[in-house]
């Protein structure tokens, strides 16, 4: 599925907090009610097997919504579970590899925090470039935003969907028009909000308020 082509620009990535896969897969069916147009599973430094297993009963509920899902840093899960694609960042396999083993047509979104670190992915066969955080971020407090200026140069220095990340929320969305990045990924805005479904449902359509033609490049 060519990211164009998912049915909301909010692309949820499921909070790292939550173990019981009960608990998961409500929160996922929650938001997909909602209309978020892709899920990250992220689950760091859970065991393999429990990753396959959560991450595959997760490919399987979304799969009958077209929803795809991609898994943070495993590329090994994502091929396991049959997932739609991975998401990597500047530690984990190198771009090429990566693309070279899910095959041409999986979603492969590559975090990279600098315009040439970009456009190596971007030659590498990257989908997808996730760029922030934008914003000060509750999941990643250690890391410093980078603004939404940044986010504004990058999408108009190379051709792929550009996705916002990091303390996107119902206040910040708004500073993210001119910018018109292509997904905007949320986290805990919804997965923290007393009724995550009706969190959910408010960004998606405030992203198609305030982001209602993404660009894809120059």
């Amino acid at each position: 599925m060519a990211i164009s082509d998912i049915r909301s620009k909010v692309y949820f990535i499921t909070p790292l907090d939550i173990s019981d896969v009960r608990e998961l897969v409500n929160l996922v069916h929650a938001v997909m009610r909602a209309g978020v147009g892709m899920i990250q599973y992220r689950a760091k430094n859970r065991p393999t097997r429990q990753m396959v297993t959560e991450a595959g009963v997760l490919v399987k509920l979304a799969r009958s919504a077209n929803v795809p899902v991609i898994v943070n840093d495993r590329v090994d899960v994502a091929l396991a579970v049959g997932a739609d694609g991975v998401h990597i960042g500047q530690e984990d396999m190198p771009v090429a590899d990566a693309r070279r083993i899910i095959g041409p047509h999986a979603i492969l979104g590559v975090t990279a925090p600098d315009l040439p670190l970009a456009r190596e992915a971007e030659r590498a066969g990257a989908t997808y470039i996730s760029c922030g955080p934008i914003f000060p971020s509750p999941t990643r407090p250690e890391k410093p935003p980078i603004g939404v200026l940044s986010l504004e140069r990058l999408q108009t220095a190379i051709s792929l969907p550009i996705c916002a990340i990091g303390g996107i929320n119902e206040q910040t969305m708004w500073e993210l028009s001119d910018a018109n990045p292509s997904l905007v990924a949320i986290s805990s805005a919804i997965s923290a909000a007393d009724d995550p479904r009706a969190a959910a449902a408010r960004l998606v359509q405030l992203a198609e308020q305030v982001i209602p033609h993404p660009t894809f490049g120059p």
